[in-house]
């Protein structure tokens, strides 16, 4: 096999272990016999180690680490019975994209309604609503907007999962166009509209409340109609990377070698940036804040039972970043693009018994437990639209069978048992045997085995004429070394076994992103296409 500079040197391999029988788990606790012994040990005291190794990059030149690339993964690979972190994150990705496009059908009768009652009163209106498939006559000035803004990539090209069909596509250029500033003859004629019509303005505040709730709250720099000054009819809504990009670099160029993604990274680990969210949050910032634990483990609760070494530190970064990434694609349409400066073996005699550190699924429990969070506030959110019930996930294929109730309840259950089994498996909380089951059985043959590789735009860069993108290339698998730094402790029930410690390796799939500046943006089908067609990360960026 030739040299692949993003392999790491193997761990090196555990004694050979004993074949023995484990119970399932239960009260912080883990049963193990074999031929003559049975012992328990108590995961109370227990402190398990985390590291991967470095990448073996040191004494090559560039051009020589690019030559020795091997293809990135299109697709998650997959190590059944050990549940990862990135796992679980595309299992949310496919499930989220779903789910925001149901929201976004359900809601667009609502939105036609409303458009259709103002087609006459300002030209962008009518504009939108044609775009949004209302046969509506166009006037001059409308014709005229709708190619000015079709003619911009950056504004109308539908990405992400409105691709799907053509009423998401529709949906998404409708409101697009929307977000777009309105002259001042159309403020005045639009807001006399909803100021003369109290259900036309209770149906615009009702929807603008959803919006912001289902993503995040609007852009305080872009008041809608209802506000002092407002300009805006369908604002974007703010998150805390438009934010930070607005802060900085606002109105002055962007250097050389800035990444938004490092920056968000550097802030959260100096404890800068607050990702907490709030009252008027929505969920966007829910979801952001999930991702927070990638980056701050050290201040989670479970770092009590935890060391991590450097290098499984910044792969938890790389992780962050990879998810925020994704979780801002589901949102591309309505989040705001700033536009800046420019088990084992049986005993036998006098052979040791040879204890591992067992893990069902990657401890950061608390990553977890806030996505079950974001669910839960989800749900609550969709049924100002309707019984869940009677809603079904959008899919690129269509509706699914399944009522969005069912599949809400599946998801956030998911999280919790994901949750809850790092818990006991580190020591903190017992689960219950219902818990390890069902996470255990979707391991098996999780549902996660489609192409989530995209770009999505993060800023337009005056200065430099060019788009900053946050891009999924593909996959890449490293190695999790899990040690005990403090050992369970160990009752002996049976026999007189010598009790051995040895390590244990997991095989773990990351996500590899990049941050990069481009001058055409490319959907989900172009940019998969370029991928494949380059294979490697470098040679992927070099040709972008």
């Amino acid at each position: 096999m030739p040299f692949n500079w993003f392999r790491r040197k193997e761990a090196e391999p555990p004694p050979r272990l004993n074949r023995f029988t484990e119970d399932l788990p239960s009260n912080l606790t883990r049963d193990l016999r074999g031929k003559g012994w049975e012992i328990r040990l108590d995961l109370t005291p227990q402190v398990l180690s985390l590291g991967m190794e470095e990448e073996l990059t040191l004494g090559f030149s560039r051009a020589d680490r690019e030559s020795f690339e091997e293809p990135l993964e299109p697709i998650c690979p997959v190590d059944k019975g050990f549940v990862s972190a990135s796992m679980l994150a595309v299992k949310a990705k496919l499930f989220d994209d779903g789910l925001y496009a149901a929201a976004e059908t359900a809601a667009q009768s609502g939105k036609a309604r409303l458009l259709a009652s103002l087609v006459d009163v300002a030209p962008r209106i009518a504009a939108a609503a044609r775009l949004g498939g209302m046969e509506t006559p166009l006037s001059s000035a409308a014709q005229r907007l709708t190619e000015e803004f079709l003619a911009n990539d950056l504004e109308s090209k539908p990405l992400g999962f409105y691709t799907w069909s053509d009423p998401l596509r529709r949906i998404f250029q409708q409101d697009r166009l929307l977000q777009q500033k309105l002259d001042a003859d159309e403020v005045a004629a639009l807001t006399a509209a909803l100021g003369a019509n109290a259900a036309l303005s209770t149906a615009y505040g009702t929807y603008l409340d959803f919006v912001a709730r289902l993503t995040n709250p609007l852009s305080p720099e872009m008041p809608d109609l209802r506000r002092p000054g407002g300009a805006w009819f369908f604002p974007p809504s703010r998150s805390h990377e438009s934010d930070l990009i607005k802060r900085l670099y606002g109105d002055q160029p962007i250097p050389d070698g800035f990444s938004l993604a490092d920056e968000i990274v550097k802030r959260l680990v100096a404890g800068t940036l607050k990702l907490d969210p709030t009252e008027a949050s929505g969920w966007y910032d829910l979801q952001t804040w999930a991702l927070e634990p990638l980056v701050r483990l050290h201040k989670m609760p479970e770092s009590a039972k935890i060391t991590t070494n450097d290098e499984y530190r910044s792969q938890l970064k790389e992780l962050f970043k990879a998810v925020l990434a994704l979780t801002r694609e589901t949102h591309v349409k309505q989040v705001e693009r700033p536009m800046p400066g420019s088990a084992m073996p049986r005993y036998e005699a006098d052979v040791p018994v040879w204890v591992q550190p067992t893990l069902s699924v990657e401890p950061v429990r608390s990553y977890y437990e806030r996505r079950a969070q974001g669910y839960e506030f989800v749900r609550q959110l969709l049924e100002d639209l309707g019984p869940t019930s009677t809603m079904h996930r959008q899919t690129a294929n269509g509706p699914a069978r399944r009522s969005l109730d069912d599949e809400l309840s599946e998801m956030t259950d998911l999280f919790h048992d994901a949750a809850a089994v790092a818990g006991h498996e580190l020591g903190m909380a017992p689960a219950t045997q219902q818990q390890f089951s069902r996470l255990q059985s979707w391991a098996k043959g999780p549902d996660i085995g489609e192409d989530i590789r995209m770009m999505v735009p993060v800023f337009h860069d005056i200065g430099r004429g060019k788009t900053k993108v946050w891009a999924i290339l593909g996959w890449a698998v490293r190695h999790l070394t899990v040690e005990f730094d403090t050992p369970p402790a160990v009752h002996v029930l049976k026999g007189r076994p010598k009790i051995e410690f040895a390590h244990a390796s997991y095989r773990v799939a990351f996500p590899i992103l990049a941050e990069a500046y481009v001058t055409r943006l490319l959907n989900r089908d172009e940019f998969r296409a370029h991928c494949d067609r380059y294979g490697t990360r470098s040679r992927i960026l070099q040709n972008l």
